[in-house]
């Protein structure tokens, strides 16, 4: 039951991550983005229909969505540093990427170790590692949002 709430998971989030790098995107970017998502769904399709819904067409599956977001978090980042003035929903994008990157990154390290078997153990320590790190990017993205609460002229206006 925790493998198949935990492939859920990882499929709704990377499809969320992905939607959340659309609506942000302009221009040449947005279509990329839009086309990628579009290629992985048509992938994720493709290979639940070819081998099901087991653990072979999961592992790939998971592991190419958690590095296109990987990708796209290190877009938005590298974006962002390139702009010489930020605004403070630029500030909060930045807290958002990060906590991506750092919470895809875990993902990518629990994937090589568990679901690739370089670990010949199942230690309940990886996955102790693992929600640790999901807490630590959702502190980062509450802390970006909030800042960019306290500075946003519509929260100031409501007070």
């Amino acid at each position: 039951m925790q493998a198949q709430l935990m492939f859920v998971r990882n499929l709704i989030g990377i499809h969320f991550v992905l939607v959340i790098f659309l609506f942000r995107a302009e221009g040449s970017q947005k279509k990329t983005i839009f086309y990628t998502l579009l290629s992985f769904i048509l992938f994720e399709l493709v290979m639940m229909i070819w081998n099901g819904s087991d653990n072979a067409s999961n592992i790939v599956v998971i592991g190419l969505g958690s590095l296109l977001v990987l990708i796209f978090s290190i877009a938005g980042l590298v974006g962002y540093l390139k702009n010489m003035e930020h605004s403070s929903f630029d500030n909060t994008l930045a807290f958002i990427y990060a906590a991506f990157l750092f919470a895809y990154g875990g993902t990518t390290m629990i994937y090589i170790l568990n679901y690739l078997n370089v670990a010949t153990t199942n230690d309940p320590d990886e996955f102790f590692l693992y929600y640790v790190g999901l807490l630590l990017s959702s502190l980062l993205t509450c802390y970006g949002l909030w800042q960019y609460a306290e500075k946003s002229s519509f929260y100031k206006n409501k007070k």
